[in-house]
């Protein structure tokens, strides 16, 4: 049986706090892979990726950054609590129901849309699609899947996401052109948003 690592955690937060120290075990994580200098490359761009996501969420969030190794597979983890107060939520709730075609938004951006959903509960989230249609979970109907990260109640992949887009052919030609410019979808082997009731996780995986 592989052994898993799970190196430290980090406190990171949109305002920059503890990225530095984001980058510094990814690096570290890289090392104890004996990773390539490309390949190494290609796991600090995925944290950066990551970091610069965590960068444009709106509103107060802070989340815990850190690293799972196992056999080859290379897992950048946050995880975040939903703990904003009624008032925060709606505030976020607003900017976030601006009407914007989130069919034109890039991936990294659906990806904040989901984890922004999931800062004011996964309840919210369904209200606001139940009321806006195309609202935050408009797209993420392509790439829903039923496993979870833990007890997730609600689970979106870009793996899943990648194959419904194919299916769908020309009826996603943006979408196709959106993964084919990502530097997070050229890299990563999939990236998984899981949401609770509580707390949401974002997993980016790479086999090395």
């Amino acid at each position: 049986m592989m052994q898993k690592i799970t190196t430290e955690k980090v406190k990171i937060t949109n305002s920059g706090s503890g990225m530095s120290e984001a980058l510094n075990i990814t690096e570290r994580a890289a090392g104890l892979l004996n990773l390539s200098t490309k390949d190494a490359l290609r796991a600090r761009l995925l944290a950066e990726e990551t970091l610069s996501m965590v960068r444009a969420v709106t509103g107060e969030f802070s989340a815990d950054f850190w690293i799972e190794i196992e056999g080859r597979t290379f897992d950048i983890r946050l995880m975040a609590k939903s703990e904003l107060d009624y008032p925060k939520r709606r505030e976020l709730l607003s900017v976030s129901t601006t009407g914007e075609n989130t069919a034109h938004l890039g991936i990294m951006e659906k990806i904040r849309g989901i984890i922004e959903a999931g800062m004011y509960g996964l309840e919210e989230g369904f209200k606001l699609q139940a009321k806006y249609g195309t609202g935050m979970f408009g797209y993420a109907t392509l790439g829903l899947q039923d496993d979870g990260l833990s007890d997730a109640m609600f689970m979106w992949s870009m793996q899943k996401y990648r194959a419904d887009v194919e299916a769908k052919g020309d009826d996603e030609a943006d979408s196709v052109d959106e993964l084919e410019k990502s530097i997070i979808a050229n890299i990563a082997d999939d990236v998984k948003v899981g949401i609770s009731k509580d707390s949401l996780e974002l997993s980016v995986v790479k086999k090395f």
